[in-house]
């Protein structure tokens, strides 16, 4: 991504470098002036960069919200982050030239409410301050604390959003980037697409967007291991208990079974 805008900046540049050469000086007495501007190869050349670089970098700007899942991983003890929290924020920020002006990130995990030292030793945390350092202010970051699993990931930042761009009087689809390894993203894009059939979700409410993060073999077994994949199928079932009364996504306790599964992978974290 930022290859892509550093392309529109250099056509950019190129235009108005065309431009200037386009003009046509004129010397009148102690007075030097511009007459205007003169119909040659470099005007036309000039406006002609323009347009292409006023494209290509508005092009960009596909997203209203960035979505950074907390992960597992290695816990790098120098950054304070695990290793897949590290990648996937790493990426966001790469990716961060896709948000529109009003665009702005979504830290996506549970943390301990009520408990400021708890807090600021979470998943969540550190992505946030990952993002303070590297100079993202609040104002462009949104923080879902509540979910505990991937599923809760999804239905919980896309009742957040929905609610902020309700608040601040924005309609029609919203555009929405989720960061994570494909296969990941694949179980992201189910719950997404079984909350729409559900009806928590419309179909034109949001557009799903991936952004990958290279992924390891590691998690490719994990992916393939056929117990996840039997509890994947069974969230998928079962997720109707997120549904509110009226439609729309409501917050609910996980499942027992999902309780310990989730007490488990932390555990081996």
């Amino acid at each position: 991504m930022e290859h892509k805008v550093g392309i529109g900046a250099f056509f950019l540049m190129l235009s108005a470098a065309s431009i200037i050469l386009s003009l046509r000086p004129t010397i009148s007495g102690g007075a030097i002036g511009v007459s205007g501007y003169a119909l040659s190869p470099f005007f036309i050349a000039g406006v002609t960069l323009f347009l292409i670089s006023v494209f290509i970098l508005a092009a960009k700007q596909d997203l209203e919200a960035i979505v950074v899942p907390t992960g597992g991983g290695e816990w790098n003890p120098l950054s304070e982050m695990y290793s897949e929290d590290q990648e996937r924020s790493e990426v966001a920020l790469k990716s961060g030239g896709r948000l529109k002006p009003t665009g702005y990130y979504v830290i996506s995990g549970h943390y301990p409410h009520g408990d400021l030292k708890a807090m600021q030793k979470s998943q969540d945390y550190s992505i946030y301050k990952f993002f303070r350092e590297h100079n993202i202010l609040p104002k462009d970051m949104m923080v879902e604390g509540q979910s505990h699993d991937t599923l809760e990931n999804t239905l919980y930042a896309l009742k957040k959003i929905k609610e902020r761009e309700r608040k601040e009087g924005r309609k029609g689809p919203i555009d929405i980037g989720i960061v994570s390894y494909p296969w990941h993203l694949k179980r992201f894009k189910d719950f997404y697409e079984r909350a729409i059939k559900k009806g928590m979700i419309g179909k034109d409410d949001f557009r799903f967007h991936e952004i990958a993060t290279p992924e390891t073999e590691e998690q490719r077994k994990y992916e393939a291991d056929r117990g996840r994949r039997w509890f994947h199928r069974f969230k998928l079932v079962t997720m109707g208990r997120y549904k509110a009364k009226h439609g729309g996504i409501k917050h609910a306790e996980p499942s027992p079974l999902s309780k310990v599964a989730n007490k488990i992978r932390d555990a081996l974290k």
